[in-house]
């Protein structure tokens, strides 16, 4: 058995989102308005809550896939509100990237992470990050989860 988060990740990056609205539809509409509802660029973010207990030794997030079409050498960057926080080089051969997102306690609050090839306005991956964090690396001001 999966967990139900695992589940409902599994549910969402398979497109399995746009399957059940089409199935929720009326049975008479045609696959013509069923296609053109959603434009294909228009990417759900994915929502993420992380708690950072010690700054000093954080566990990373990792986010990964497959890229596809990858016709030549090209960089997968890891944007933090639009600030490059790291890359991984992608290739015909390795069209696999695996970006970590390390926080900081300057990112206490809440983000926009994006994924992007080098040179592309198109994301492959949008996490809206919400992070909060305790230990006297922060300050006073943040409320101890757990």
């Amino acid at each position: 058995m999966l967990p139900v988060e695992l589940q409902a990740l599994y549910l969402l990056r398979t497109k399995g989102v746009a399957k059940l609205e089409s199935s929720l539809r009326s049975p008479f509409a045609s696959k013509e308005q069923v296609t053109n509802s959603r434009p294909k660029s228009e990417q759900p973010a994915i929502v993420q809550e992380m708690v950072v207990e010690d700054f000093k030794n954080p566990i990373p997030m990792v986010i990964s896939d497959r890229v596809r079409g990858v016709g030549s050498e090209a960089r997968a960057l890891l944007l933090l509100d639009g600030e490059v926080r790291a890359e991984d080089p992608i290739s015909p051969q390795k069209p696999r990237y695996r970006l970590s997102y390390v926080p900081l306690p300057g990112d206490v609050g809440t983000h926009i992470l994006t994924v992007k090839l080098a040179g592309s306005s198109e994301p492959l991956a949008v996490v809206s990050l919400s992070l909060k964090g305790s230990g006297s690396e922060i300050g006073e001001s943040t409320i101890k989860i757990g």
